[in-house]
């Protein structure tokens, strides 16, 4: 009689050892999905490291999918929930990063090419050269004198506007004209969603807060001083200023008399354009 339950007894022990071996394993997967998914959330609150963010977000994907892989065969239970959840948060910050990327891409201005451009000397109209001047060529000593624009100087103010801008809008801060992105004429870009205002080229340009009202030269300094991609409006204060370079070179500073309460309502700047070469 013993002899014949022995069998069974140990059979039973090896078919409970696998099951609880992958419920360990799963657990495991769980604890290191979730830490994932916490580290990803925290980085897009507070950095916005998109990296991170993304690896993190892969990562709970992968753990998710291979605790479920651990738990094929076994009752549905919390773990398995558990598994669904983490691929489901660790999928939607994957997709929310890979938007960003998209975005960004769309936005950046195209190489544009060097050169001089050829033309067809077939489709040139010929040039007629005007006869010279009797009291010019009469007197040796007179020459003529080219005609030069002058050039504005560094810190010279080009404009002073307001704007509102919604989800997607780009401003020309020169022109005043806000529409899609135009590359090399567009300044500014507004993400509602984030209540994020970036430089045109998704952050190609720098900008960066500022603690007062700055003028021209202030507005140099702390763009030397500080270079980010983008503003979190979300983040500051009715009446705060920022500073930024735009697509021609000059500088602009730009306030914000209100903040947006959400990402649906649109953002209101006034802001003052100053002329400045990139040598700065």
């Amino acid at each position: 009689m013993d002899t014949a339950e022995k069998p069974a007894h140990a059979s039973g022990e090896q078919d409970g050892g696998p099951g609880r071996g992958a419920v360990r394993r799963a657990t495991a997967l769980a604890g290191l999905g979730s830490v994932a998914d916490v580290a990803a959330v925290a980085q897009l609150l507070t950095t916005e490291s998109r990296q991170g963010v993304l690896v993190a977000g892969l990562l709970s994907v992968v753990t998710g999918t291979l605790g479920l892989i651990q738990l094929y065969g076994q009752p549905v239970r919390k773990r398995a929930l558990v598994m669904v959840a983490l691929i489901a948060v660790g999928a939607g910050l994957v997709g929310a990063m890979a938007q960003r990327y998209y975005a960004d891409a769309t936005a950046a201005p195209p190489p544009q090419a060097t050169g001089a451009v050829a033309t067809d000397p077939s489709t040139t109209p010929p040039r007629s050269t005007p006869p010279p001047s009797p009291s010019l060529s009469s007197s040796p000593s007179l020459s003529p004198s080219p005609s030069a624009s002058p050039s504005p100087s560094a810190g010279e103010k080009i404009r002073e506007a307001e704007a509102t801008l919604r989800d997607q809008d780009y401003l020309d801060v020169e022109s005043g004209r806000i529409g899609t992105v135009v590359p090399g004429e567009s300044d500014l870009w507004y993400v509602s969603p984030y209540r994020s205002l970036w430089t045109a080229g998704g952050g190609e340009y720098p900008i960066t807060p500022v603690d007062a009202r700055p003028d021209a030269e202030a507005c140099a300094r702390a763009l030397a001083a500080r270079d980010y991609d983008q503003v979190e409006v979300g983040k500051l204060s009715p009446g705060d200023w920022a500073c930024a370079r735009t697509a021609e070179g000059n500088l602009v500073g730009i306030r914000f008399p209100a903040i947006p309460a959400n990402g649906d309502a649109p953002l209101r700047i006034s802001y003052v354009v100053w002329h400045a070469t990139r040598a700065e």
